[in-house]
């Protein structure tokens, strides 16, 4: 399996925000997912992406839909918070350990 993908990392109420479409308070929830790298069985986490969802009236916002700033600060704050899981650097790990073998083989 060679390709990306992602995986989520955790699911989260905005709190203090409401949505555009149907007025709900305290209703709009973030999924923030991984995107990583695959190559073959070991993963490079590249980045992180989010979705944001009504659980109210089932409106999925997409990238060009407008929110109010302190909404989309309250998603980044989520987002920045949110962790890779450690096994998705084993990639670097590898690799960096094959460089280390490789500079202090001939040694």
């Amino acid at each position: 399996m060679i390709g990306t993908t992602k995986r989520l990392i955790t699911e989260e109420k905005v709190k203090n925000s409401s949505c555009t479409h149907c007025g709900e308070e305290n209703s709009l929830m973030v999924k923030v997912f991984s995107k990583m790298f695959m190559l073959k069985v070991l993963p490079f986490a590249i980045g992180k992406s989010t979705e944001l969802y009504c659980s109210n009236c089932k409106k999925a916002y997409g990238p060009n839909d407008t929110l109010d700033p302190t909404t989309k600060r309250r998603i980044d704050i989520i987002k920045d918070d949110a962790q890779h899981a450690w096994f998705l650097y084993i990639g670097y790990a590898f690799f960096a350990l094959v460089l280390l073998v490789a500079i202090f083989k001939d040694l």
